[in-house]
């Protein structure tokens, strides 16, 4: 019986001493860090990776003894360590264009900050502990609204568009000046043209309709 309890007790000590990043995506990055929003669930220092990528994987054990590091530090409350994969999280990479890997983000303070540093567990844990407080900081982009969204979506598409008639690409070159410079405009032409067509689409149900109902009446009189 003790040493069942022995094993039990090793099993939860375990549990609750051993590191784990976390796994960040597209849809938790913000509602986890809060990195435009406050920032009150603690520091975050955030790997933005890829699997291919032969630095990351060499970074990743050190990355993983770091938090382990960290989890036991008595003063190094609050900090915690997450990965982004790049290649199945596009948007979050997008919004804080990253473009190589692996990048390394700390947000803490309500501030941004790049780690540019080696990557080694020494210099890593000196950084999240105190190094930042003197290091540059940058903006932290804010959350794409839906609205933002789906101007992008709809630029992509207008994009392909033009691709394929090199005659329309004027075309998108004043979308995107609508966009930069009249956002205003931008969202009043979205939703024109939602009012738009939904008419039109009330327009061919009614025409239908009406075809319905003459066609019966033809087939009575026959």
């Amino acid at each position: 019986m003790k040493s069942i309890l022995t094993i039990l007790s090793a099993a939860l000590l375990f549990l609750f001493t051993s590191g784990a990043v976390i796994d960040l995506t597209d849809e938790t990055f913000e509602h986890q860090t809060q990195a435009s929003t406050g920032q009150t669930t603690g520091k975050w220092l955030v790997k933005f990776y890829a699997p291919w990528c032969g630095h990351c994987k060499t970074l990743a054990p050190i990355y993983e003894e770091l938090d382990q590091r960290l989890l036991e530090s008595e003063t190094a409350n609050g900090i915690l360590l997450a990965k982004v994969d790049v290649t199945k999280n596009s948007a979050i990479a997008k919004r804080f264009n990253i473009n190589s890997y692996p990048t390394l983000k700390y947000f803490a303070d309500r501030k941004c900050y790049p780690y540019k540093g080696k990557r080694d567990l020494d210099s890593m844990y000196e950084f999240v502990t105190e190094g930042y407080k003197s290091a540059i900081t940058e903006e932290i982009p804010g959350v794409p609204s839906v609205f933002e969204e789906k101007m992008k979506q709809f630029r992509f598409k207008f994009q392909q568009l033009t691709n394929d008639h090199k005659d329309l690409k004027f075309l998108l070159e004043d979308f995107d000046h609508i966009l930069e410079v009249r956002k205003n405009a931008a969202a009043v032409l979205v939703v024109l043209g939602a009012v738009i067509g939904f008419m039109l689409g009330m327009i061919v149900s009614l025409l239908m309709g009406l075809g319905k109902v003459k066609n019966e009446s033809k087939k009575k009189k026959d």
